[in-house]
């Protein structure tokens, strides 16, 4: 935003932006003693200054609060999250040696070349006297039975990796999810705190102005206060817990996330799973878990072949020339390395135990993830009966049986005590809606997890393109 000042006696036009409006104020006496504006001129002028100043300011702030607060959803922090974590940028960094490590083993050997040259001399007869030289060319064969267990082993290895990288994406994606909802599970205790905390400040104030004109006991009304004090222990509390929930989404995803920031609230969706079986039969071909495990026992089953394949004997093609004043010699042929002394059995015995121990971690692994399914699958099923009974059933009894007590407390037919009762009930009936629900979300996102949700899976991969 640019205007223009023109002093009329020097005709200099000068260009002042709104940036800049601390220049304007900063002008020399002399030249604004030069303007020749009659007072309506000089009344705009100044008016126009101000006006300058304010959206100036205004922008300022507008920009310091912007920078300093931002709003996320839980897709953002998932992606945040996904690139900052020090686990998976660690394990990417780990699947990224291993390609490396692919290439090494299938390379083919390199040719060994050897050159020499000198002078002939007669020790005893009549020899010709000249320079002599030789050259030979070694070329290692890499044999099918030493390079195929090599590059299996290799090929195996790549994939434990990548299987690793996509469990620690996961984890993360699950921690998030975790903290995400835990801190929804607060906020909406916090709002109903709050809630409680005016109806019953509410009842405290009637009940003060009845004791005022001695139309109850002080007995009710001590009960009045301190039902409103605890409600208000209860509404700082839960402020405090959504703030330490915060910090722990925060901890998880990584301090990108400026320290004030906010979350666009999302209720967790009711999501109905399929069966036992199933679940577990995805665990068994989905799982990056499983996947690892079982890609070691493959590469320790493929160290353990190369390692026997060793004892085999190892060829090299070897060609040669020596040139002399006399001859010039051409030799082809093959060079052995056959095993005599070392006939590896100390290298077979280490991949037998190792080829043994990675069988033995695939079952406990197998067996590990179907109880953990298993257990949550209970969980899940015994949360989504509470929230279906209480969501129901029970929160709409306790608040009819609250309606109903203090419509009689009104007409003077229950006492307040009666009516603090029936609050009481509704608001220990609500909260355990709240935490029902939340705990369902959670033991959903485990299921998750353990399954590794196709839709988790995309979205790592969409991430990693």
């Amino acid at each position: 935003m640019t205007f223009h000042l023109k002093n009329l006696r020097s005709g200099i036009v000068l260009p002042v932006y709104a940036p800049n409006w601390g220049r304007f104020l900063a002008l020399p006496p002399s030249w604004l003693d030069n303007l020749r504006l009659d007072t309506l001129q000089v009344g705009r002028m100044t008016r126009y200054r101000w006006l300058v100043i304010a959206f100036a300011s205004t922008l300022m702030v507008a920009n310091v609060s912007a920078q300093s607060k931002k709003t996320f959803t839980i897709n953002d922090l998932i992606s945040i999250s996904l690139e900052s974590s020090p686990q998976v940028l660690a394990a990417r960094d780990q699947a990224k040696a291993i390609k490396g490590q692919l290439s090494t083993a299938r390379a083919i050997p390199n040719p060994e070349f050897e050159v020499g040259t000198g002078q002939q001399r007669s020790a005893t007869g009549p020899l010709t006297v000249g320079n002599v030289s030789s050259w030979a060319v070694t070329q290692p064969l890499d044999m099918p039975y030493n390079r195929y267990p090599r590059v299996n082993a290799a090929e195996a290895n790549l994939r434990a990796a990548e299987a690793t990288r996509v469990a620690f994406e996961v984890e993360t994606i699950s921690r998030v999810q975790q903290r995400f909802y835990e801190l929804m599970r607060r906020e909406a205790e916090q709002k109903a705190a709050e809630e409680d905390m005016s109806l019953t400040k509410q009842i405290r104030d009637r009940m003060q102005i009845r004791y005022d004109v001695g139309e109850t006991a002080r007995f009710e009304l001590i009960r009045v206060q301190t039902e409103f004090l605890n409600a208000q222990i209860a509404a700082e509390s839960s402020k405090l817990r959504v703030e330490q929930a915060r910090s722990q989404l925060r901890q998880v995803v990584g301090h990108q996330v400026p320290a004030d920031f906010t979350v666009v609230a999302e209720q967790p969706k009711p999501e109905v799973l399929p069966s036992l079986t199933q679940l577990l039969n995805e665990v068994q071909s989905q799982s990056p878990e499983l996947q690892k495990a079982k890609a070691e026992v493959e590469a320790t089953e493929s160290k353990l072949s190369f390692e026997k394949n060793s004892r085999l004997p190892r060829l090299a093609f070897k060609a040669s020339q020596y040139n002399d004043p006399n001859f010039t010699d051409r030799l082809y042929g093959l060079q052995v390395s056959i095993p005599i002394w070392d006939f590896k059995g100390g290298q077979i015995a280490e991949a037998e135990a190792n080829a043994s121990k990675a069988k033995n971690q695939l079952n406990a692994q197998i067996q590990t993830l179907d109880q953990q399914m298993e257990t949550a699958y209970k969980l899940y099923q015994m949360s989504s009966y509470q929230v279906k009974v209480l969501s129901q059933e029970v929160v709409q009894l306790a608040g009819s049986a609250q309606r109903i007590a203090e419509v009689s407390y009104r007409y003077g037919e229950r006492g307040m005590l009666e009516y603090l009762d029936a609050q009481r009930t509704f608001r220990a009936a609500r909260n355990d809606l709240i935490k029902a629900r939340f705990d369902l979300a959670s033991v959903v996102t485990e299921i998750q997890r353990l399954r590794a949700s196709p839709e988790w899976l995309a979205k790592i991969e969409s991430g990693m393109q």
